[in-house]
């Protein structure tokens, strides 16, 4: 399901933030990257979603914004999430809730809060809204600047064609008809399906292509929504791409015949899948840098055969967020280094193979996806907090990359409990 959210109604959706995202975008964001292939490793793919934003409801669910506030609006508990972004994979969230846990739940039982409980369908909605957080954050947090956009507007020349009068010979249409009816993705949309003839005016008039970037982009949106001679009756709507569509596009659109995913793939244009946090940016970001790269694609296009790609309604927003998930959504983790990181923190309560103080964890259900092991710790974390105090022991700290490999080796080492010879 893909929720469509007026830009306002987003951002009271994502105010709701809970403190489940909190302790991720605040240890994640210090997190270095790292590589998605290394020798002995095992790629840990998670399900792109289909609406990033259905995990915005969960928050409120679970009764998470009592606690935090964003850009300021809310309570002050914990940490504005305003202020903090998300960056790292999705398994690194497992080291921000594991690390974490003890401080949530003493102010939790302080404030008494009973402690959540997530399925793993609630934590991949959870997930993947946190991931997003980033995504949207531009359009929540922080909106263009018109009289920016309006110095973008004259100084990328888009004033030669696109402004005055009516009257006027302009090669562009007056643009402001269309005033108060962009977000950012559905401008580089329209820029995008009308660049073929852009280029050639451009060409005409020796105008240089222009470059735009994410804050530009923004800048731009901001100053072409003042005065809109839009009906107020038809309202503007921001919705937010589905990675899932945007990825059957990906391959409709005949994008991997130029761009790899991890290796996977054509030749010519970089690999999207390996280029890590640059590809983790907002929506403007990513659409600045495809508009910024339309030559070169175009050259290749020619050279090719492939017709120009255009876009329709949705498209470029699927694409875009599939993109933006992908590199979140795929990262590796070493079996044999997941073995030590088990031996030094789990082997005091859980064995592989055997009943210990906690259950076996190679026959354990649940924990043969990486959602599914992100959801048992975090539901873990309350009944393994009373054993680490009974037991005098110091709660085991992940250390960045530790989530991965650690659910590398538990998922290489999974068996189903009846499985012969148990």
């Amino acid at each position: 399901m893909s929720l469509r959210l007026t830009a306002s109604r987003f951002a009271r959706a994502v105010r709701s933030a809970s403190l489940t995202a909190a302790v991720a975008t605040l240890l994640v964001a210090t997190y270095p990257a790292r590589p998605l292939s290394q020798a002995g490793s095992l790629v840990l793919s998670v399900e792109l979603p289909d609406g990033p934003s259905a995990g915005a409801r969960l928050f409120s669910q679970k009764g998470c914004a009592r606690c935090h506030a964003l850009g300021g609006v809310g309570p002050q508990i914990g940490p504005d999430l305003g202020g903090t972004v998300l960056l790292g994979n999705v398994l690194e969230l497992t080291g921000a809730f594991w690390n974490h846990a003890p401080v949530m739940s003493a102010k939790m039982q302080e404030l008494g809060i009973r402690r959540p409980a997530v399925t793993t369908t609630e934590m991949a909605d959870l997930v993947a809204y946190l991931t997003a957080f980033r995504y949207y954050d531009n359009r929540v947090r922080a909106p263009g600047n018109p009289v920016a956009g309006r110095r973008v507007f004259v100084e990328k020349n888009c004033a030669e064609c696109h402004e005055g009068p009516a009257s006027w010979i302009t090669p562009g249409p007056n643009l402001q008809k269309y005033r108060g009816r962009y977000a950012p993705i559905f401008l580089a949309q329209a820029m995008w399906n009308h660049s073929t003839q852009m280029s050639a005016q451009m060409q005409t008039r020796g105008m240089p292509w222009p470059t735009l970037t994410g804050t530009q982009m923004t800048d731009l949106v901001a100053y072409l929504q003042i005065g809109s001679t839009a009906d107020a009756a038809e309202p503007v709507y921001f919705e937010p791409g589905s990675p899932r569509r945007g990825q059957t596009l990906f391959a409709q659109k005949r994008c991997g015949e130029c761009h790899a995913i991890a290796g996977k793939g054509g030749h010519g244009g970089p690999d999207l899948g390996m280029r890590g946090r640059e590809m983790a940016r907002s929506v403007p970001d990513l659409a600045a840098m495809m508009w910024n790269h339309r030559q070169q694609m175009h050259a290749e296009f020619t050279r090719r055969g492939i017709p120009f790609v255009t876009f329709e309604g949705q498209e470029m927003a699927d694409v875009v967020a599939y993109l933006y998930f992908v590199n979140y959504a795929r990262v590796s983790g070493t079996p044999e280094r997941g073995r030590a990181i088990f031996a030094r923190h789990c082997s005091a309560c859980h064995t592989q193979g055997e009943k210990h103080v906690g259950p076996d964890l190679s026959t354990a259900p649940g924990l043969d996806t990486p959602i599914g092991i992100i959801a048992a710790m975090w539901n873990h974390a309350t009944r393994m907090e009373e054993q680490v105090r009974q037991r005098g022991l110091t709660w085991p700290r992940l250390a960045a990359g530790d989530t991965a490999d650690l659910t590398a080796f538990l998922i290489a080492s999974h068996r189903p409990a009846s499985s012969p010879g148990r």
